[in-house]
């Protein structure tokens, strides 16, 4: 699909436009700035695991014959994954900030300091130490709400409820046993 033809002046221009336009947008630059040296460690990892099996006798059609559909999607899946990584490191705190207009119900005391952790023994507990009950995830730090949300209890047992369906199915299907 070439939407200019042959003309590579204005395949030109275009990469040219979106380069200027990446590096002066501060987002793009932060994006590009994390997600470069993930991909090429990734890239690095894979060769060199190709260099390390060919070196020790993997022929060139055995490679080929590896590389089948199932194969090909965990680069996708690894490219897809850093992307969203990277996202949420260069936009995530930005959109933290921005937020949607509401304000959040933090409990704080009459000092002004939030009461919803407390420190024991140098173990941080959040919540007063109240069991089951997760931390709070209306603070200015994006990294702590996505741990709070991920170790949220009502995600964990999500998560548990998923893969005891995907075992379910998986075992249920059968088509994971060669019928010979």
């Amino acid at each position: 699909m070439k939407p200019f033809g042959g003309n590579t002046g204005l395949y030109a221009l275009v990469a040219f436009a979106f380069a200027v336009l990446s590096i002066t947008s501060p987002g793009a630059l932060a994006l590009i700035t994390f997600i470069t040296p993930w991909f090429f460690v990734v890239i690095f990892i894979g060769f060199f695991i190709l260099f390390i099996l060919m070196m020790f006798g993997l022929k060139h059609s055995d490679l080929k014959a590896g590389a089948r559909s199932e194969f090909r999607i965990w680069p996708i899946i690894f490219a897809i994954l850093i992307l969203l990584f990277g996202l949420g490191n260069a936009f995530g705190q930005q959109t933290l900030n921005q937020g949607t207009g509401s304000t959040g119900t933090g409990t704080t005391s009459t000092s002004g300091t939030d009461t919803s952790v407390t420190t024991t023994d140098n173990l941080t507990v959040g919540n007063n130490g109240a069991p089951g009950t997760p931390d709070e995830t209306a603070t200015d730090n994006f990294g702590n709400n996505v741990l709070n949300t991920l170790v949220n209890p009502q995600v964990l047992g999500m998560i548990v409820v998923m893969l005891i369906g995907a075992f379910a199915m998986f075992l249920l299907t059968k088509s994971w046993i060669d019928n010979d």
